[in-house]
């Protein structure tokens, strides 16, 4: 596993919403491509935040009402400081920054000119299981 990149095993391609998107959208387009966080962009489409299951949870357990979360936009409960990687970090590097953040996906990141992060793909725990199943990590 020491030889093995990020790139070796993440999942590219990002799905993802808009922080005006309602919360509603947002569950819907989880539900469609039964994925449990989407990456939230900003206009241009950099990196915002992260809105997951934890978060949705979380809104509706803090006083919010059920009715006031699912209209509102994204930007109110999501995930701001996302723990991020870039595609040739090491993948054990990367496994540690999963771990120590107790955290289930990484969104890999590249850095444009102006030093803002453009997500280009996820590196989630069930990618780094399948590739140690398939034997694609030593």
């Amino acid at each position: 596993m020491e030889h093995k990149r990020v790139s070796d095993v993440m999942h590219y391609g990002v799905i993802s919403c808009r922080v005006e998107t309602p919360v509603e959208e947002a569950i819907e387009l989880m539900q469609k491509h039964r994925i449990h966080a989407l990456v939230v962009v900003d206009g241009p489409g950099y990196l915002a935040g992260i809105v997951s299951q934890t978060d949705l949870l979380r809104a509706w357990k803090e006083g919010s009402s059920f009715e006031n979360v699912m209209r509102g936009p994204v930007g109110e409960i999501m995930t701001r400081s996302v723990i991020t990687c870039m595609p040739e970090m090491e993948l054990e590097r990367a496994i540690q920054l999963l771990n120590r953040n107790h955290i289930h996906r990484l969104v890999v990141v590249e850095e444009r000119n102006d030093g803002r992060f453009w997500p280009v793909g996820i590196l989630s725990m069930t990618d780094i299981v399948r590739a140690l199943e398939t034997k694609q990590v030593p």
